[in-house]
């Protein structure tokens, strides 16, 4: 009897070191402490996921208590109801987040903090810097890095500019004389996009031949409302290098100013421009909720204006450089532009909470104001960028994003690119 006991408390050792092992590692990682549980072992990582899939990997995790309770929360509200907050000790600190980056595996599908604390319809921010206009990434994160296949076009001087888009121009026509014989989506993915890292990309969602062949035309006649709504989600905090503070007009708005008035008059459309700064919060500039405080206002405009068929919400990209990106176009120095589509996928599946029924509209839409631009003013467009989030893109089939220039561009090669683009815009509305 004595030696039966002896063996089942043999047996229970492991499972005894492993408990408070267990719970050594949990308790690290809401200390602050950084750690892998992939390294441990994958017999640990079998008994810490299993007895809770939350905490399974903790990458870069903040040293405040209210970073750990916005990762905790946000990973547990949707796979394991548990309250945290007796974890970690404080519940209600979310005005001074750093938040890290910080990644949790639930069997096979990875889920990032981002898809919830930036989600446009998200008012709980942290201190995170906002690049590449609408693309989030924490400050000095390594793993969001942008594409230098989407920064070496950015040039200063007159012959560097005339240099690059020689090459430039000289490449699209080779992509251009490919896509005519290749349609497939393989080439199109490959030459007319890039993919950012925190999203994937689902080639069921690129059908060429119907993306081309998708009727965008827009009735001019009918033009006693509002066809066409202008916003900028970041109309305060998007200026150009010699804008002049405090003066809104003087920065993203002014461009629209331009590109309304070039549809109105030169091409017949009635456009509603509509100026407030939705990143303007409580007397602070806010740009991760701006998304949220647009959307209500957005779909009220809507409703007020059925007619309108086409939503663009303009801004400026923004560099971690001091370089201007740009192109020549009727003689003059003229900000380069970019459509961006949001894909609502994060770099494993959808995301479920950012429906988007008009999303093979959106990418259908770029697509053909990028082969339009390619066709009419080569070199005016940089590839389509794709990123995870929605942007509010999903109130039309007809909704656009548009990137024109950066932070390092004047206002007037900014206000350059407003005629391209608009005529860019009708030949696609109008089918020409």
């Amino acid at each position: 009897m004595r030696l039966h006991i002896r063996r089942d408390m043999i047996k229970n050792v492991p499972r005894i070191f492993f408990g408070i092992l267990t719970v050594f590692v949990v308790c690290l990682s809401f200390s602050g402490f950084s750690f892998n549980i992939g390294n441990l072992g994958s017999m640990v990582s079998r008994y810490v996921v299993s007895s809770n899939p939350v905490v399974d990997i903790v990458n870069r995790v903040s040293t405040t208590d209210g970073a750990r309770f916005l990762a905790c929360t946000y990973f547990l509200e949707d796979y394991n109801p548990l309250d945290v907050s007796l974890l970690t000790g404080q519940k209600d600190n979310y005005s001074n987040v750093n938040v890290g980056e910080i990644s949790g595996i639930v069997g096979d599908s990875k889920y990032t903090l981002y898809e919830k604390v930036m989600d446009e319809n998200d008012e709980v921010s942290g201190n995170i810097e906002l690049v590449n206009g609408d693309s989030y990434r924490e400050k000095g994160s390594k793993s969001d890095k942008k594409d230098d296949s989407k920064n070496n076009d950015n040039v200063n001087s007159a012959d560097a500019v005339i240099q690059a888009m020689s090459g430039r121009i000289a490449s699209e026509s080779d992509i251009l004389a490919g896509f005519n014989s290749d349609h497939s989506t393989k080439y199109l993915l490959k030459n007319f996009y890039i993919v950012d890292s925190t999203t994937s990309v689902k080639p069921s969602l690129f059908k060429v031949d119907k993306m081309l062949a998708k009727n965008f035309k827009i009735d001019k006649s009918k033009s006693d409302t509002p066809q066409i709504l202008l916003y900028h989600t970041h109309a305060a905090s998007e200026g150009f290098a010699d804008s002049r503070q405090g003066d809104i007009e003087d920065g993203i708005v002014g461009v629209g100013n331009d590109l309304t008035k070039i549809l109105t008059e030169t091409y017949g459309y009635n456009v509603y421009h509509d100026k407030t700064p939705y990143d303007m919060i409580n007397g602070k500039i806010d740009r991760s909720a701006a998304y949220a405080k647009a959307l209500p206002a957005l779909k009220q405009k809507l409703a007020e204006y059925p007619s309108i068929k086409l939503i663009i919400d303009l801004h400026r990209d923004g560099v971690g450089s001091n370089d201007k990106s740009l192109t020549i176009v009727n003689g003059e120095k003229t900000a380069r532009a970019m459509f961006f589509n949001g894909l609502s996928r994060n770099s494993v599946h959808k995301i479920k909470y950012l429906k988007n029924e008009h999303l093979f509209g959106n990418l259908s839409f770029s697509l053909q104001l990028k082969l339009k631009a390619m066709e009419l003013y080569p070199d005016f467009t940089k590839p389509i960028y794709l990123k995870g989030y929605r942007y509010n893109l999903h109130l039309l089939p007809r909704s656009l994003l548009i990137e024109l220039g950066n932070q390092n561009n004047t206002v007037q090669e900014a206000k350059n690119a407003a005629a391209p683009l608009a005529d860019i815009i009708d030949a696609v509305l109008s089918g020409r």
